[in-house]
């Protein structure tokens, strides 16, 4: 029996939460004089793990304004691939331990067409999200049985 291999889920996003965050700092200076001045640093959290942070400005009105194009330079930057981590569960927003595992039945591209899997394609999930639903073809119900790992 070949060894299961995570599955990323449709519509994966590489955070599941962004926060920009006030950092004050004191200056000194003989020549301008001294005072407390901020930088907003933008931390990108997934699964309860910071995963990238930086300086992004110097106030937070032009910290949003910025936060478009600085979210897509960090997904590139920070890592490449972000389905199946560790033992959690593989629903977004949530950093529970799985306690199910599936596999799933099919493969399904973008447009729906149906592919049937030759290996040992597996998601987990805790008990809040392991019922998937009716609604996609990918991530349904009807798509997954249950599966046992080894460990």
């Amino acid at each position: 029996m070949n060894k299961p291999r995570r599955d990323i889920r449709p519509d994966a996003q590489g955070f599941d939460e962004v926060r920009l965050i006030t950092v004050p700092r004191y200056k000194e200076s003989g020549m301008s004089g001294d005072e407390w001045r901020i930088s907003i640093k933008a931390q990108y959290w997934r699964k309860g793990e910071l995963k990238f942070e930086e300086t992004v400005a110097s106030n937070m009105e032009s910290a949003c304004s910025f936060m478009g194009y600085k979210y897509t330079v960090a997904c590139e930057g920070s890592f490449q691939f972000y389905g199946g981590e560790k033992d959690y569960c593989d629903q977004e927003g949530c950093s529970k331990k799985a306690t199910v595992t599936y596999s799933k039945k099919h493969s399904f591209c973008r447009d729906g067409h149906k592919t049937e899997n030759t290996d040992t394609v597996i998601r987990l999930f805790c008990d809040d999200h392991k019922t998937r639903g009716d609604c996609g073809l990918d991530d349904a119900d009807c798509n997954y049985q249950s599966y046992q790992l080894n460990t």
